[in-house]
């Protein structure tokens, strides 16, 4: 390599570690303005609904439309069985104002950072969080000058801690002087100890690389430390990095014996604890890459606090830096917990990364080394795929701190992801036997298992940037749909006794952790979900924009998919009726297909994911095949809601869909814009799939519908809320969401008036967002208009939901209006609500469903958001359309 290579390749790396100019930007002592407290809460904001049984008191309830004398009950007795409500409305969680970007990869626990430097909030047990700072889990430095004598040691935090603890440990730092980063997977610290001839810079890296789906698995993180001496004279420079067993609570770090110690992994130096998280073994590592110009020491055990219950292990590494030079120091953090179970322990699952690294729980030495020596390419395939964003002068600064830092919940949302290859149930095609079963919660308060309603909107995400992983979900349900549980239960919202889950029907969610994920599902207590209107055709419409993202990757993004070099797209054959076959064939020698149903299962687990780590889309015809019969199911259930056969289905008079508070009757925007978007779909896959029949039927029907649609919601402006409801003459910000979902499909105004929604996408910024808050705060979910020139209406008030902001869908209305070609409106609209968030609120890395005009916010760290990947989809369209 010559010279000049060598110096482009060098710049390069700096380019790729340097500080970005976007991102959240934080001073270490920075203080938010605003504190927003929750609003469901007993005795909190909704305290008036404590009361009898009538609407008013309904309309009013904190929570969700349950009345607390419905709640109570319920709540003890789930209390007496030793599980935790999965909607625990008495103990909410208060946002932090603390979170920086969450360490970890995808599925298998994460832990929480501070951006002031705390080790927080760990999610180890599957789908539970435990809002703790572990005052031991710290980096400390060691400045000493040209004479050996130490000028300057502190803790690298600057956090308030509890005077009782640690209270030896010291940190001087002035916070005024530490600034914070966050471009999430990426953090970065920035020290400036220039009095001591020192400037740190600490880059947080945890391996989420789209499309890469071993190395996204990984239960790691890396901490490369840039010493930069700013003076003229020698300094030795030690960083210490300390970590303590459990996760900050006294029941965990009392559980169990643990053991520690020392290990040599290829380049990782470190020491491992060994310990029990709910009986589940976990082995926390923490190591430094070794090299001759490092001094290298390890202390195997110390007990941080004087309880002798408490275990801390330590590595640190000390180099001297020379005047004017910059030198480095890597450390690796590595939780091994292969093995785990949920609270019912009724069945074991393996971490998906244990394909990789094996189920023994030896492997955190072996990952910790993998880290070290692989954490560049981590950062170059990160930076590549974000650069062609942050590039992007057309797109306004905030969007390119929230596209990525919303990105937090696809990791942090209480996420799983397992082996599914020692299921012998499932048949030798399906994909999960490769690529694994992943399941994330709606939100870290609301602990249910990708509840589908909202992963409608969040799934842009996922479908876009790992889109087996979007596969995988969708499998689960389509095998859920005619699955019965006749145990009968008590509905919190109206008091009936309805089966768990009717045949025939997508289900509300996957289940609760705390019982028992993927086998009981629909744990969602409030509503028989059965009779939600939007579940079924969601499903539809889901599965037809998968089609159409996996049939069109290669196309839309050939260029995009090719930069990342260590994996090779191919959606071109399908994986099964060419491969899968020819693998048969071969295993007994081309006479006959095979019968060994473990042999069929390694063939196609060898094609899906090669071990030379090449990666296949599913492919979209087989994928269509796979998932027709169900929708056609469901959409058939659909059809029995339409009671007078004018081709629209009408609400039940209950709230009947997403917004579960809100109350539809007859026809309304919502749903009947979702069931008209559906039947499009099917129609179009019968299409595809030679299905004649089935296609002109759905045409006819929906021609029909259409028509229903403008007659009975259409004002001249926007299309009311619904028919027959005290709020049908109010404007829904999310009127238009079927017509979003074919926007993002790839379709243009196939079903609803393009004239129509150009007007009532306009109505809507003009109400819902500029009318509330100034236009600084999203979209507000229902607007009252006035009816009167000159004067102003109202939030909807009728129901709690409909005065909200709901982060997602406001990141969704976004979408559609760049879609709609009203890209000042979009930003402004999206820009208005993460910038209060991110500056104003700080509920950063803790995103909530909910917002309200003042003080309140609901339900932290949310799905929903992840829509805002929706945005990115809708404006590479346009770059598309515009070119």
């Amino acid at each position: 390599m010559d010279a000049d290579s060598v110096q482009s390749m060098s710049d390069f790396k700096q380019q790729v570690a340097a500080t970005p100019q976007y991102g959240l930007k934080l001073k270490f002592n920075h203080v938010f303005s605003d504190t927003l407290v929750p609003s469901e809460r007993l005795g909190g904001r909704g305290e008036k609904g404590i009361g009898p049984s009538h609407d008013r008191d309904r309309k009013s309830s904190p929570f969700r439309g349950i009345l607390p004398q419905e709640y109570i009950p319920y709540y003890w007795k789930v209390s007496r069985e030793g599980r935790q409500v999965l909607m625990d409305y008495w103990y909410t969680e208060n946002g932090k104002q603390i979170y920086g970007a969450p360490l970890g990869g995808i599925g298998a626990g994460t832990i929480g950072r501070g951006f002031a430097g705390e080790f927080c909030r760990y999610q180890m047990k599957p789908g539970i969080y435990e809002y703790n700072t572990v005052h031991a889990n710290q980096f400390i430095v060691t400045i000493k000058d040209e004479t050996g004598a130490t000028i300057f040691h502190s803790l690298l935090s600057t956090y308030s801690r509890p005077k009782n603890s640690l209270a030896s440990w010291e940190s001087v730092l002035d916070p005024s002087k530490c600034n914070y980063t966050a471009l999430y997977p990426r953090a970065w610290s920035e020290y400036d100890l220039s009095e001591h001839g020192i400037r740190l810079v600490q880059r947080q890296i945890s391996p989420i690389i789209p499309h890469d789906y071993k190395e996204s698995s990984l239960p790691c993180g890396v901490f490369v430390w840039t010493i930069e001496n700013v003076c003229d004279k020698d300094r030795q420079v030690t960083l210490t990095f300390t970590f303590k067993n459990g996760t900050g609570t006294r029941k965990q770090d009392a559980e169990g014996i643990c053991e520690t110690s020392a290990f040599t992994q290829g380049n990782a130096r470190g020491v491992s604890i060994w310990q029990t998280i709910a009986d589940m073994p976990c082995t926390y590592c923490i190591s430094c890459r070794g090299s001759s110009e490092i001094n290298l020491t390890r202390c195997e055990r110390f007990d941080p606090t004087g309880n002798a219950k408490d275990v801390a292990v330590a590595v640190s590494g000390q180099i001297l830096v020379q005047p004017g030079t910059t030198s480095q120091l890597e450390f690796a953090l590595v939780w091994d917990m292969p093995k785990v179970h949920f609270q019912k322990r009724g069945k074991e699952y393996y971490r998906y990364y244990t394909k990789y690294f094996g189920k023994n729980g030896d492997a955190g030495p072996l990952i910790s080394d993998y880290a070290l020596n692989n954490y560049e390419k981590w950062e170059r395939l990160i930076d590549e795929w974000q650069r062609p964003i942050l590039d992007d002068a057309d797109l306004p600064d905030w969007y390119k701190s929230a596209i990525f830092n919303e990105l937090y919940f696809i990791a942090d949302g209480g996420s799983v992801w397992f082996t599914m290859d020692e299921h012998p149930d499932l048949p030798y095609d399906d994909p999960r036997i490769a690529y694994g079963r992943y399941s994330y919660l709606e939100g870290h308060e609301y602990r249910m298992y990708s509840t589908y309603d909202v992963h409608f909107y969040a799934s842009h995400a996922i479908a876009n940037l790992w889109p087996n992983l979007q596969v995988s979900i969708q499998y689960d349900y389509r095998d859920s749909i005619e699955l019965e549980i006749t145990e009968g239960r008590k509905h919190l919202y109206d008091g009936k006794v309805i089966p768990r889950k009717i045949k025939n029907s997508v289900p509300h969610d996957l289940g609760d952790p705390a019982e028992e994920p993927f086998d009981l599902i629909n744990a969602y207590p409030i509503h028989d979900v059965s009779e939600w209107r939007d579940l079924n055709i969601k499903f539809i419409l889901q599965v037809y924009r998968d089609y159409y993202t996996l049939n069109h990757y290669a196309q839309l993004n050939a260029e995009n998919a090719s930069k990342f070099s260590s994996i090779e797209f191919i959606d071109k054959e399908s994986m099964y009726d060419t491969y899968i076959q020819d693998n048969r064939t071969r295993s007994n020698g081309g006479n006959s297909p095979v019968n060994n149903k473990a042999a069929n299962r390694k063939s196609a687990s060898m094609y899906i994911n090669e071990t030379n780590g090449k990666v296949y889309l599913m492919d979209a015809i087989t994928y269509l095949k796979a998932m027709y019969p169900a929708c056609r199911l469901v959409l058939e259930r659909s059809l029995e809601w339409d009671k007078d056969d004018d081709g629209l289905i009408e609400n039940s008079k209950s709230p009947d869909q997403t917004y579960d508070t809100w109350v539809m009757d007859g026809p309304s925007a919502y749903c009947g814009g979702l069931w008209l978007a559906s039947l499009h779909c099917m129609s179009t896959m019968a299409n595809l799939l030679d299905q004649s029949d089935d296609n002109y039927r759905y045409k006819a029907i929906l021609d029909k519908g259409r028509a229903s649609f403008e007659e009975k919601l259409w004002n001249g402006a926007y299309y009311r809320f619904d028919a027959q409801s005290s709020s049908k003459n109010c404007i829904m910000s999310d009127q238009l969401c079927g017509h979003w979902y074919l926007r993002a499909s790839g379709f243009d105004y196939d079903v609803f008036p393009k004239e129509n929604v150009r007007l009532a996408m306009r109505t809507i910024y003009e109400n819902n967002v500029l009318q509330f808050c100034g236009g600084q705060l999203g979209a507000v979910n229902g607007y009252v208009p006035s009816g009167q020139p000159n004067k102003n209406g109202r939030p909807d008030a009728s129901t709690i939901q409909g005065e909200e902001v709901w982060t997602g869908v406001t990141y969704a209305l976004a979408s559609t209006m760049i879609h709609e070609g009203m890209y000042e409106e979009a930003f402004q609209t999206a820009g208005g609500l993460y910038q209060a968030l991110s500056e104003r609120i700080g509920m950063n890395f803790e995103t909530p469903e909910a917002l309200y005009a003042e003080r309140h916010y609901r339900a932290i760290g949310y799905m929903r958001p992840l829509s805002i990947w929706s945005m990115q989809t809708a404006w590479e369209m346009k770059k598309l359309r515009r070119d």
